[in-house]
C-alpha cells in the first residue's frame, strides 16, 4: 500500500487527528468515509446546505399537525354522523324496540287504534321474517375461495336471473 502525504495546516491536521481518534478508526479510512459521504450524498462541502435540520423540523411538525387537522375533520364530518346512522338503523330494526315505540305512540297520540298499531307491528315482524330468510338463502350459497395471488373471497352460488330478482324485491320493500 503505497502512502502519500498531504499538505494541512497544522491545526487541521490536529482537528482530523482528534476526529479519527474520537471514532476509533485510522486517518486513511476516516478520510476515505468523509469522502464516501459526500460523493453518495450528492453534496458539497463548499455550498452550504439550504434547508438546515431546524427548518425540516418545523416543516414535518407543520405537515404532522395539518394531517391531525384533517383527519379530526374527516371524524367529525363523516366519520361519527356515520356511526349514529347506522345506530340509528340498527335500533330502528329491533322487534322490542317497536314495541316500546308501540306504546309511547299510543300514550302519546291516539290518531291510531291499538289494533292498527299491533296490525303494523305483525306486518313489519313478517318483513323482518321473510328478510331474514332471504339472508339465510343468500348465505347458505355462498362459498368462500382462496386466491391463488390474493387473499380469500366469497362466491354467491346462484343464477344471474335469481341475483336480479332479489334486487328487484329489495327496492320494493324500501
Amino acid at each position: 500500500m503505497a502512502k502519500s502525504r498531504l499538505q494541512l495546516k497544522a491545526s487541521t491536521a490536529k482537528r482530523f487527528r482528534e476526529f479519527s481518534k474520537k471514532n476509533n478508526s485510522k486517518q486513511s479510512e476516516t478520510l476515505d468515509l468523509v469522502l464516501d459521504f459526500f460523493e453518495k450524498n450528492n453534496l458539497s462541502p463548499f455550498e452550504t446546505l439550504v434547508p438546515s435540520k431546524v427548518s425540516l423540523e418545523q416543516l414535518i411538525k407543520k405537515r404532522i399537525d395539518a394531517v391531525i387537522a384533517i383527519l379530526k375533520n374527516i371524524e367529525k364530518t363523516q366519520t361519527k354522523p356515520g356511526l349514529l346512522m347506522l345506530e340509528l338503523l340498527l335500533e330502528g330494526r329491533s322487534v322490542p324496540k317497536l314495541e316500546i315505540a308501540k306504546k309511547e305512540n299510543v300514550s302519546a297520540s291516539n290518531k291510531k287504534s291499538l289494533t292498527q298499531l299491533e296490525l303494523e307491528i305483525s306486518r313489519l315482524q313478517d318483513l323482518l321474517k321473510a328478510n331474514k330468510k332471504d339472508l339465510e338463502y343468500l348465505l347458505h350459497h355462498v362459498e368462500i375461495k382462496s386466491g391463488a395471488f390474493g387473499p380469500d373471497y366469497l362466491k354467491l352460488n346462484i343464477p344471474r336471473t335469481e341475483f336480479e330478482q332479489f334486487k328487484i324485491a329489495i327496492k320494493q320493500k324500501n
